[in-house]
């Protein structure tokens, strides 16, 4: 029974030491949330060369008081867009950034309002943020300029400190 129950033990001991659970609980912690509406026009676009693994994308910075250095150093900041996902039904809801969408291009031939040709593309929007200020950030994933952004975006963005 001894040489049954020391192995037993000591695997028992080894197993718990190998599990690290940090749990922090911040009394009082502040939520600061601030929403953004981003006009169609309102983004700007880098300036690269239009070739597979560039990185162009097209962005817009937003102030945000609430992101102040001790943030940074021990807050946290979530982001998150309004996305609808069908017009028709009005259906939409609240993703985490980063998220990846697939986008349905088609060219067009205006004479005869025809599709020429349709593809589906991978998009990215992201966040960036430094003191004071957020970046969206939305790039097509096959490394081509995005298209421009037809509609106005909702943005959330929140601040824990």
């Amino acid at each position: 029974m001894k040489k049954l129950l020391i192995p037993l033990i000591a695997i028992l001991a080894l197993s718990q030491g190998c599990i690290k659970d940090e749990y922090y609980v911040t009394e009082g912690a502040q939520v600061y949330t601030r929403m953004y509406t981003v006009k169609a026009g309102d983004w700007s676009k880098n300036e690269g060369v239009d070739l597979p693994g560039d990185q162009n994308y097209a962005y817009v910075t937003v102030n945000n008081p609430d992101i102040t250095n001790a943030v940074i150093e021990g807050g946290t900041v979530q982001a998150y867009v309004y996305l609808i996902y069908n017009f028709e039904d009005n259906l939409a809801s609240w993703n985490p950034l980063p998220v990846v969408v697939p986008i349905l291009i088609k060219k067009i031939d205006t004479s005869t309002n025809t599709v020429i040709s349709s593809e589906i593309v991978a998009e990215n929007t992201r966040f960036e943020f430094e003191p004071g200020k957020v970046t969206f950030v939305i790039q097509d994933l096959d490394g081509y300029d995005p298209e421009d952004i037809a509609n106005d975006m909702t943005f959330k963005v929140c601040v824990t400190i």
